[in-house]
Order: structure tokens, then C-alpha cells, then sequence
């Protein structure tokens, strides 16, 4: 249930604030003149503060337009920063120092594009039913 009751000031603060952190996290990912795999970490920490967002939001007594309007940048955000390191990987090798391969960070955008579908566009009925097949076996 989404709530038009204003925000109380200290939840105001905090969205506020995660706004800014993830501002500068996505400046430093776009950041060309830094290292690859510290653009990486940026954006690991990017989808990090996404996923605190989720949390809080989940776990809020009210939610607001407010909170899904800036989940809603955050994620948008967290994918494009994604869609850029991606084409911007030139070898497997970019990501030694992080234990990481490019298959990595293609499944973590991938499980981003799923939570902004979960979160923010609507289930029209062809997926509905495509959904309830696969996981309850009911045909519609």
C-alpha cells in the first residue's frame, strides 16, 4: 500500500542521504580516469545501497511514492552503470584481482532487471500466466 502521508523528517534525511551516496557511486563507475575494478566495487556498492533501500522500504510501516520513485532511480541507475562496465570489459582478466568473471557481474544485472520488473512494472496477464504455469503448474 503506497501512503501520501508526508514523510516523517528523519526518513526524508536518510532517503536524502542514500540519494547522495549513490550519486557519488555512480559518478565514480562512470569515472573513466579510474581503474576497472575499482568502477566495479563503486558499482557492487551501488547495487548495495539499492538493496538497503529494498530493505527498508520492505520493512517500513507505510511505503510513499517517494521511496518507490527513488528505488525506482536507483535500480534504473544501478543497471545502466552495469550495461556500461559490461561493454567496457574487454577480457576475463580485468576482473582477476576481484575473483570476478564477467558472467558475475551479466548475473547480478540480471537479477537487477528482475527485482525493477518485480518492483516497478505491472504483470500483464500473458506473464501472469506464463508465471503461475511455471510455478504452481496452473494453466489459465
Amino acid at each position: 500500500m503506497i501512503s501520501t502521508a508526508p514523510l516523517p523528517e528523519a526518513v526524508k534525511e536518510r532517503w536524502r542521504t542514500a540519494g547522495r551516496i549513490a550519486d557519488v557511486l555512480e559518478a565514480e563507475v562512470k569515472a573513466r580516469s579510474s581503474p576497472f575494478v575499482a568502477r566495479v566495487v563503486s558499482w557492487f556498492n551501488l547495487c548495495r545501497v539499492c538493496q538497503d533501500l529494498e530493505e527498508e522500504i520492505l520493512l517500513a510501516a507505510h511505503t510513499s511514492d517517494e521511496d518507490k520513485q527513488l528505488h525506482r532511480a536507483l535500480l534504473s541507475t544501478a543497471i545502466a552503470g552495469a550495461e556500461a562496465l559490461v561493454l567496457e570489459c574487454e577480457s576475463p582478466e580485468a576482473l582477476l584481482p576481484l575473483r570476478l568473471t564477467p558472467a558475475a557481474i551479466h548475473a547480478r544485472l540480471e537479477s537487477l532487471r528482475i527485482t525493477f520488473e518485480q518492483w516497478h512494472t505491472e504483470l500483464n496477464p500473458e506473464r501472469q500466466g506464463s508465471v503461475l504455469k511455471e510455478v504452481f503448474g496452473v494453466e489459465m
